[in-house]
């Protein structure tokens, strides 16, 4: 794993830590699904709301079964040592499922697209600067026609993990992969 490659994993994880406390665990996934909700104006009882929420503990629980962990928690140091095992050094499709996963969570219209609006919304679900949203949707955006679609996104999450280029367009998914949570 180059040093590039471990500092965007470590800025993923700050990214799905939501309260900031350094361990991955149910409530930061909550607070995801509870923040997209709160954007796309689903109510509190709402089956949208509670959609997303089943969507983003889904992710949490696959995570955990894909860490082979019995408790429901886990830290940088695991985080970094499982991509660094399982996801860069090994052809799987962890990648693949991860992006498919985030594009049905964000593709909330299920058009098959992710467009501007829906994109800014996870800047803000996953509390990331709004401020580098449109430069993050435009770079992943490739063939500019204002929607990503679910092979874009692939691209862009193959380009986060896998490239040791520091430009590379899809270090930007979550921002800038160098700036702080």
């Amino acid at each position: 794993m180059t040093e590039i490659q471990e500092q965007k994993i470590a800025h993923f994880f700050r990214v799905l830590d939501r309260n900031d406390n350094g361990i991955l665990e149910e409530g930061d996934f909550t607070m995801v699904s509870d923040g997209l909700s709160d954007e796309m104006g689903h109510g509190k009882n709402s089956a949208a709301r509670l959609s997303l929420k089943v969507k983003s503990y889904d992710l949490f629980l696959q995570i955990l079964k894909d860490m082979g962990k019995h408790e429901a928690s886990l830290t940088m140091e695991e985080w970094v040592e499982f991509f660094e095992k399982n996801v860069l050094l090994k052809s799987n499709n962890y990648i693949h499922q991860t992006s498919d996963y985030l594009f049905s969570l964000f593709d909330q219209d299920e058009n098959g697209y992710i467009n501007r609006k829906e994109y800014m919304d996870m800047f803000h679900a996953y509390g990331l600067y709004k401020a580098n949203s449109a430069k993050a949707f435009d770079l992943i955006d490739l063939d500019g026609d204002e929607q990503i679609s679910r092979q874009e996104l692939i691209k862009a999450f193959v380009e986060f993990f896998q490239s040791s280029d520091p430009e590379a367009a899809g270090n930007w998914i979550f921002g800038h992969w160098n700036e702080s949570v």
